[in-house]
This record gives C-alpha cells, sequence and structure tokens, in this order.
C-alpha cells in the first residue's frame, strides 16, 4: 500500500511539474480557456423584426477562399435581389484565440437586409498561426470575391471592412495597409485592394493599441490572460516591446488620412477610451469619422453590445450604422 501511494505521488507530482511547465512556457492553456469560452457563443440576439428581414435575403454558408492557412471558410449574405450590391467584408472578434463567423451571423444577416452583400469570415487563430496571418487571409478572401463577383453580383467598385473586437483591429490594420505604401513596406504585405473602392471602415468596440488595454481594468487575471494573448498572437513571450506589437499598435502608426470610418463601444469592460483616441487622431488627420460611444450615466453596454439587437442603445448603433454606409457607399 505504502509503495502503490509513493507512486501515486510520484505521478501526481510529475503531472504538476508539467502542468506548472505548461503555463509558464506556453500560452496554450490560457488560450485554450478563452478560445472555449468563445466556443459558447457571443451575445447576439435577434431584433423583434429578425423573421421579417429573412424572408429579404440569400444564405450561402461555408463557402471556401484559397488559403494556406485552415479556417478558411466564410459566409456570403447577400439581398434577395439580382441587381450587384455593395460589398462589406467583416473579420469577427475573439481575442485573436477565439471565435467565429457564426458569432456575427445575426448581425451580418440584419445588413444584407438592408440592401449589401456581407462577406463574413472565419481565420486561422493563435497560437496555432501567428500575426499576420489574419491580414494575410483577409486579402485572400477579397482576392476569392473578386473571382466570384459575377456569381453573386457583387459591386466591387464599393467595399466597407468592418471587425469587432480583436476583428476591428485586423480590419482597420488591413485597411492601412492598402491606403499607406510606407506602411504596407514596414508590414511586409502588399495592398492588393483597389484604393478608390473603399467606402469605409467599421470598426465595433476594438483594441486599437494591444499595449494599452487598462480600459479592462486593473486585475491580476486580466493581466494574466492579456499577456498570454499577445504571447499567442506574436509568438513573442515578451512581446510588449517587440517590432510587431509597435507596427500593429494603430494609435501609433495610422499616419495618413484613412477613407470615412464608424467607430463605436460600450461603456463596460470594453475599449471605449481607445475608440476615442483614435477617432480624435484620425479627426486630426482628415479622416471623416462618425462615432457612437455611450455615456457611463446610461445602461451599462457590455464590450460586443451591439449585437444584442434586443437592447435599445444597440438598435440605435445600427441605425447609425445604416446612415453611415448610404452615405459614403
Amino acid at each position: 500500500m505504502k509503495r502503490f501511494l509513493k507512486d501515486i505521488s510520484i505521478i501526481l507530482g510529475v503531472l504538476l511539474l508539467f502542468a506548472v511547465g505548461l503555463i509558464a512556457f506556453t500560452p496554450y492553456p490560457a488560450t485554450n480557456l478563452i478560445n472555449s469560452l468563445f466556443a459558447k457563443g457571443g451575445p447576439a440576439k435577434e431584433p423583434a423584426d429578425f423573421q421579417k428581414r429573412m424572408d429579404k435575403i440569400q444564405n450561402y454558408n461555408d463557402l471556401t477562399y484559397q488559403s494556406e492557412q485552415p479556417q478558411n471558410k466564410y459566409d456570403l449574405v447577400r439581398p434577395d435581389t439580382e441587381e450587384k450590391v455593395p460589398v462589406i467584408i467583416w473579420v469577427h472578434g475573439g481575442a485573436f484565440v477565439g471565435g467565429q463567423k457564426e458569432d456575427n451571423r445575426i448581425y451580418t444577416q440584419m445588413l444584407a437586409s438592408e440592401g449589401y452583400a456581407v462577406a463574413n469570415m472565419n481565420y486561422a487563430l493563435a497560437p496555432g498561426t501567428k500575426y499576420p496571418s489574419p491580414l494575410i487571409q483577409l486579402g485572400e478572401l477579397y482576392k476569392e470575391l473578386e473571382k466570384q463577383a459575377a456569381t453573386y453580383n457583387l459591386d466591387l467598385s464599393k467595399v466597407f471592412f468592418a471587425g469587432d473586437s480583436a476583428g476591428g483591429q485586423i480590419s482597420m490594420q488591413f485597411l492601412a495597409i492598402q491606403l499607406d505604401s510606407d506602411y504596407s513596406k514596414k508590414v511586409g504585405l502588399p495592398s492588393v485592394v483597389p484604393v478608390d473602392t473603399i467606402k469605409g471602415g467599421l470598426l465595433f468596440c476594438t483594441p486599437f493599441s494591444l499595449k494599452d488595454l487598462s480600459d479592462l481594468g486593473d486585475s491580476k487575471v486580466i493581466d494574466y490572460f492579456v499577456k498570454n494573448i499577445g504571447w499567442a498572437y506574436t509568438g513573442d513571450r515578451y512581446w510588449l516591446n517587440s517590432n510587431k506589437v509597435k507596427e500593429a499598435d494603430l494609435i501609433s502608426v495610422v499616419a495618413k488620412k484613412m477613407p470615412p470610418l464608424f467607430i463605436t463601444d460600450g461603456n463596460e469592460f470594453s475599449f471605449p477610451v481607445q475608440g476615442q483616441s483614435f477617432a480624435k487622431k484620425m479627426r486630426e488627420q482628415g479622416t471623416d469619422v462618425t462615432t457612437v460611444f455611450y455615456p457611463e450615466s446610461k445602461e451599462s453596454l457590455m464590450h460586443e453590445y451591439q449585437f444584442d439587437m434586443t437592447l435599445k442603445a444597440s438598435q440605435e448603433t445600427f441605425e447609425e450604422v445604416k446612415e453611415f454606409i448610404g452615405k459614403h457607399k
């Protein structure tokens, strides 16, 4: 019996050391936990008129775009019409390590019911793949849409790039690469979208500076997960001082006038301070910026609030989104 207990204690000790090693020397434990949370689905809820909207659209789910990376699927939803329509390309959130296109499906279907084609993409997640893989895949999706434009009546002379949370950061960085040749060279990725076709960017609850995530609060638990997310995405344990993070810090690096931007965020456990700072900088550089923020005195609006279409604030934001796209298309 003593020998048995001794053997068990040795096994448990080895397992404990292995677990400690995993936590200390790889971001996988933290990112796997985050991924599992996102896998349960986001806050999306349908509005009261959703079924009427569904009667107006066509859904093409789980299409494939050519990529060397995994998770190269996208949904395409468009109005039930034969007319060519403007295109919105949407990148989902999930802290670069989680999330899926299904989280945004209700919202993209609502946009389609307003007269737009929406390509809602998946992309390979960290730490399985590293930065700048999502940026490359976004370009690959655009090239696929060029090939399919005639099939689905896509008007690629009018394109908007959109994203929520980490997807907003990816979309905005992609826009900067398309419109700033110096920045494109710095990142090492070519421009693939004709500049005159880009009509705007839609950025929801976006972290514009990966170095400064203080909006989320002062907590050792949050700090632990933030550090592991950065480690997973960049592949660098000491990512805070890496060149990759510096070039992805949008508040610092976006140095030229951008196409019209729509920026919104909630007021709790999200990035409204960063959103306001980025909007201010863009306006100073001559960019047409529309913002929708909610003071803390109003209802509590958590990160990704816009997807819960039972909320009055989300409904108001959607109306602002419609007006923005209609104005700039």
